[in-house]
């Protein structure tokens, strides 16, 4: 299949105000790739990878960000590549100190077959925190004492762990989830978090994802990990939009809401969703939160403190942030 590659070059800062943009646009996937974190990757002598080649060496020079989408060579691609044509600039002119880094936009032709399997060579079993080791449903890895192998397929989704923002979450979930608890996690993507709670001891998990395909990949992982309903399930729908959809997640909960939601999303989207958790949660419950830049840490804590919400833990690695917040228990 043909497909069109639409690089965007810009910055940490520039990428969180772009992730508003393309999802304004209709685009729900891209991939992240930052130099510096690339480059602190490389340098990780335990970091899971066997060898660098010169084109991976040359993507972690510099300080720059590059955004990829993947679009479909039809009418609705096309239409997404003249909107940024018009957009970038815009934002570019608006730009004025400069923070937001090239804003520059380039766009070929790519038959799916040159790169679709390419990445899995770099992706190989890793562990994080004391218990859950990620590995590849194509890598084979024997499990020490006391270690729990976490099969993930990405399958096009985001989580495979390997982004600071999942290791973050899953080393919080680790330290604070209760005993026998039931999760929700908002933009499951794969469902690396929801199954790596059930890992760690949680009794049940619900997946939700605005993408259908992440919400299909989430459910065939949670298989692979030996998990099926009512034990996981994995939704596809909108919490902002679908007015129908808290409801049926209280349903799945079955006696009061869930102990804990994990929501490792942008900025700007766990803030819209932050009045609905308090509805979705029992008692006191937690909320794990990531994928926060640390130039928008700020605004985060005021919402979700201004939501009734106590910040329990922080955690920071390279720029990117991860929250744990506790609700003040609800009143009778």
């Amino acid at each position: 299949m043909i497909w069109l590659e639409a690089k965007i070059t810009t910055t940490q800062a520039g990428a969180e105000r772009l992730a508003g943009e393309l999802l304004r646009l209709g685009v729900a996937g891209w991939q992240q790739e930052s130099a510096p974190e690339l480059r602190a990757y490389l340098n990780d002598p335990q970091a899971p990878f066997d060898y660098a080649d010169a084109a991976l060496a040359a993507s972690a020079e510099g300080e720059g960000v590059t955004l990829t989408l993947y679009l479909a060579e039809d009418e609705q691609g096309a239409g997404i590549i003249a909107a940024l044509e018009d957009l970038l600039p815009r934002l570019k002119q608006a730009d004025a100190a400069g923070a937001w880094g090239e804003l520059t936009l380039a766009v070929r032709r790519r038959n799916s077959e040159e790169w679709e399997d390419n990445w899995k060579q770099y992706y190989k079993p890793f562990k994080i925190g004391q218990r859950l080791v990620v590995c590849p449903s194509w890598e084979e890895y024997a499990p020490a004492a006391g270690e729990k192998l976490l099969l993930i397929e990405p399958g096009g989704s985001f989580g495979t762990g390997q982004h600071y923002t999942t290791r973050l979450c899953l080393e919080l979930l680790e330290q604070f989830l209760p005993p026998s608890a039931k999760l929700l996690d908002l933009g499951c993507g794969t469902g690396i978090l929801s199954i790596g709670a059930l890992h760690l001891g949680a009794d049940m998990a619900v997946g939700v994802d605005i993408e259908e395909h992440a919400a299909r990949a989430a459910a065939e992982n949670a298989a692979r990990n030996g998990y099926a309903a009512p034990q996981y399930r994995a939704l596809w729908g909108d919490i902002l939009a679908d007015e129908t959809l808290p409801p049926k997640l209280l349903g799945y909960a079955a006696g009061g809401g869930y102990d804990i939601i994990t929501v490792n999303i942008v900025a700007d989207v766990i803030m819209a969703m932050s009045g609905l958790f308090a509805g979705l949660l029992a008692g006191a419950g937690l909320v794990i939160a990531s994928g926060v830049i640390d130039s928008r840490r700020a605004e985060v804590l005021q919402t979700m403190r201004g939501q009734g919400y106590d910040l329990l833990a922080e955690r920071e690695e390279n720029g990117w942030c991860a929250f744990a917040f506790r609700l003040a228990e609800k009143e009778a």
